[in-house]
């Protein structure tokens, strides 16, 4: 768990959008990624203090002095154990304590959800520790990396977790490839495209998320569904329309149409769902 270069540009930009990092917890305490040199010269672009990173740069294999120089006059974490000295022992598969409720101005989860079992309480453990008007970060795997952790996470499940019904609004959702040098992706939310945002790639990808706490609503009164069913769900007969001639083509030469259906699920799989299906992944600048 720790923050690379691609998270530390991620909150570079929150902050210079107006997010408080004030009061931060770490899921997991995060080591940093970043070499000093490097981070010194990320910050000095955007005129942050840097003296932490400035020769001989102790103490900068753990995350705090990145999240100092963002403005956190604390910067605490939490794990199921004090191995690294998190100031709080708790396993998110259990509910949080009430005195952790609403306490924090940032909580940055940089790789931890994916290793915990009870995934929902987990992420809503992460979101009532958020005050309002604060942000939850989450920074975890896309697709390829099946057996890192338990999970692997879709674009529309936090879309639909980090919903106006659970006080929560997502301000950014990006997706990169795993290192340094991978474009980064505005991603669409199936939602509002109307579309299942899919994605098939050659290398890992990871997807960052910033959400913001708008409101206290009780999370999770009504579970999340897959906007794509709940469309279908409320569509007059509950029926989708069927491409006549595809039908026809199925009764008429079905080896013809099992021939041309393998060749269309190909070229979708090549030009659709993949990254250079603007409707889905938008490319945006670095901070």
């Amino acid at each position: 768990m720790g923050l690379d270069i691609n998270s530390v540009q991620f909150l570079i930009q929150a902050h210079k959008e107006g997010a408080q990092f004030d009061r931060v917890l770490m899921l997991g305490r995060q080591s940093l990624n970043v070499y000093p040199a490097k981070m010194r010269q990320v910050l000095g672009r955007h005129e942050l203090p840097a003296q932490a990173f400035a020769p001989p740069a102790t103490g900068c294999d753990y995350a705090e002095p990145c999240f100092q120089a963002l403005g956190a006059k604390s910067v605490e974490s939490m794990d199921a154990s004090d191995f690294e000295g998190a100031q709080w022992v708790h396993d998110l598969n259990r509910p949080i304590p009430p005195e952790l409720c609403e306490r924090f101005d940032v909580v940055w989860d940089g790789g931890t959800l994916e290793h915990v079992f009870n995934f929902p309480l987990a992420v809503k453990n992460a979101m009532e520790m958020v005050r309002p008007g604060g942000r939850l970060f989450i920074h975890n795997c896309l697709n390829n990396v099946c057996g890192h952790g338990f999970y692997q996470f879709s674009p529309e499940l936090f879309y639909r977790v980090f919903s106006q019904d659970n006080g929560f609004e997502v301000e950014h959702m990006v997706a990169h490839a795993i290192g340094p040098y991978g474009r980064w992706f505005a991603v669409a939310d199936p939602d509002q495209i109307r579309s299942r945002v899919e994605l098939i790639t050659f290398v890992p990808m990871q997807l960052m998320v910033q959400a913001r706490r708008v409101r206290v609503a009780p999370i999770f009164e009504t579970p999340p569904q897959q906007s794509d069913y709940s469309a279908l769900w409320q569509a007059p007969g509950g029926a989708v329309a069927q491409n006549p001639g595809h039908s026809r083509l199925r009764r008429l030469f079905p080896g013809l149409a099992r021939l041309v259906h393998a060749l269309l699920t190909g070229l979708e799989f090549y030009h659709r769902q993949s990254t250079r299906n603007r409707k889905f992944f938008r490319p945006v600048r670095r901070p």
